[in-house]
């Protein structure tokens, strides 16, 4: 007695394309989840990147606050307090002689220049030429220097007015936001400190 071979087993062409489709949706989100996580270990690259030049910026910015002294032609320790730039008078190579020290923010770099001091008796006539401490600062409007005087205690506005009456400052914050056109880091990095002068408070 014959058997119906209708019922043999195999895959029908819409299981075929069924499947196909369900392997081509598996790869796709197999895909991106591995392109996310690529794109998270480029943005935490490029964050400590701009973390550690940020933080190397205002350790030396830092450092050669804290050492201002009035100038080798007797000027005031700090000569102009700016929201975007900062002149003050510091001996940062150790010889003995203080330095002219300009910080300037030029576009979205911030800059320093260096006046040594020349003649007899000593002036600061020529300044070096510009040399890029930070790039890609995005502080915009926002103060990259703020000033306070003798009565901060932690809570206290930064002095107001552009340039700042340099008689009266006793602290100096640093303020940067950082970041990069680089397509994997969208958001600014903020990093600040303040810094006391040690000599300021033997000027009045």
């Amino acid at each position: 007695m014959l058997k119906c071979l209708n019922d043999r087993k195999g895959f029908t062409l819409i299981e075929a394309l069924i499947a196909m489709a369900i392997l081509v949706i598996m790869m796709g989100a197999v895909t991106a989840f591995f392109v996310f996580l690529y794109r998270e270990q480029a943005a935490d690259l490029v964050r400590i990147e701009r973390i550690n030049i940020a933080n190397q910026a205002i350790k030396t910015i830092s450092f050669e606050i804290r050492k201002i002294n009035r100038g080798e032609d007797g000027s005031y320790p700090i000569e102009s307090a700016q929201n975007q730039s900062l002149t003050f008078f510091s001996d940062i190579d150790n010889d003995g002689l203080t330095e002219k020290i300009t910080y300037f923010l030029s576009g979205t770099e911030l800059k320093r220049t260096i006046t040594e001091p020349t003649g007899d008796p000593y002036q600061y006539v020529s300044p070096g030429d510009p040399v890029t401490i930070v790039k890609d600062v995005r502080n915009g409007t926002d103060p990259i220097f703020k000033y306070y005087d003798e009565n901060y205690t932690g809570s206290q506005s930064p002095l107001e007015g552009d340039p700042i009456n340099v008689t009266e400052i006793k602290l100096i914050g640093i303020n940067l936001d950082i970041n990069s056109d680089n397509r994997y880091l969208t958001k600014p990095l903020h990093i600040e400190t303040k810094v006391h002068p040690r000599n300021l408070k033997n000027f009045n």
